[in-house]
């Protein structure tokens, strides 16, 4: 279904019948793009389960709130790198190893 698999940008809402949860993981994972998803469930513990199983880098569940302590950004064409929290600030790092010769200690 061409909705489900466009990056639309908007109030959009898509409403896509599925006979289980495998089947709705499919549905969410057949993209080229992976930016947030939505799982909403009174059992706390199947949603977690599926949000896991979400190629996304962001998915909300049973909530829209964001936190600007949690990296944005997402997978597959729908970005390469984070914003805000940790992840996001790493871009603007630079690692460097130093490395010496180990110091032996004399035997006296």
């Amino acid at each position: 279904m061409t909705i489900a698999q466009e990056e639309i940008f908007g109030p959009v809402l898509c409403i896509i019948p599925y006979e289980n949860e495998d089947e709705a993981v499919d549905i969410a994972n057949d993209t080229i793009y992976g930016l947030s998803n939505g799982v909403a469930g009174a059992n706390m513990d199947r949603a977690m389960d599926v949000a896991s199983r979400l190629r996304s880098g962001q998915v909300h569940v049973n909530s829209t709130q964001q936190s600007l302590l949690a990296p944005f950004g997402g997978y597959k064409q729908s970005g390469d790198g984070r914003e805000w929290g940790k992840y996001g600030l790493e871009d603007f790092l630079q690692v460097k190893s130093i490395n010496k010769p180990k110091l032996r200690k004399s035997k006296m």
